[in-house]
């Protein structure tokens, strides 16, 4: 049974544990400090736990703290899938670019050559290179700007890029 006094000296944190707000997960510590012990309360407010947690933390702070573990736990879970998602290829990391990378370059850049959308996202990825932004060059800009495949965008990139490293 939970005690306002011990919740007082003891309380780490509380939060609801389902999305009808009746359940409520309160971590304390024992009274030495050394173990973390987690109790599952019904939201009932003539219940004495809930009473005693409801005079240490008010109901607007317990929202409050559910929502900061609901954003706690995302921020966890989104790390997480990105850590998998990098070990299985399906995310690069662009600090250290494996022998992964080349056979998706190759295939973005000669498979459906024509996609519009590859088009218009190549175009800004290049347009964000400082070579190419800075350059005052403005007919091999122009003629990346009206590129009609990958492989045309590439090459008047590349054109911007030897004309500014001359």
């Amino acid at each position: 049974m939970l005690t306002e006094a011990n919740l007082k000296e003891h309380l780490i944190k509380a939060y609801f544990i389902d999305g009808e707000r009746k359940n409520i997960e309160v971590l304390y510590t024992s009274k030495d400090f050394k173990e973390t012990h987690s109790y599952i309360l019904e939201y009932d407010t003539k219940h004495p736990d809930c009473q005693a947690l409801l005079e240490v933390m008010s109901l607007d702070d317990l929202h409050e703290s559910t929502y900061q573990h609901k954003k706690d736990e995302r921020l966890a879970f989104e790390q997480e899938a990105i850590v998998i998602a990098k070990k299985a290829g399906l995310v690069f990391d662009f600090n250290k670019i494996d022998t992964k990378f080349f056979p998706a370059l190759v295939k973005a850049l000669f498979d459906d050559a024509e996609n519009e959308d590859h088009l218009f996202a190549l175009k800004l990825a290049l347009f964000d290179v400082d070579v190419i932004k800075d350059s005052k060059n403005q007919d091999l800009k122009k003629e990346l700007r009206q590129a009609k495949n990958k492989l045309e965008i590439i090459k008047s990139a590349i054109k911007i890029y030897e004309a500014e490293s001359n």
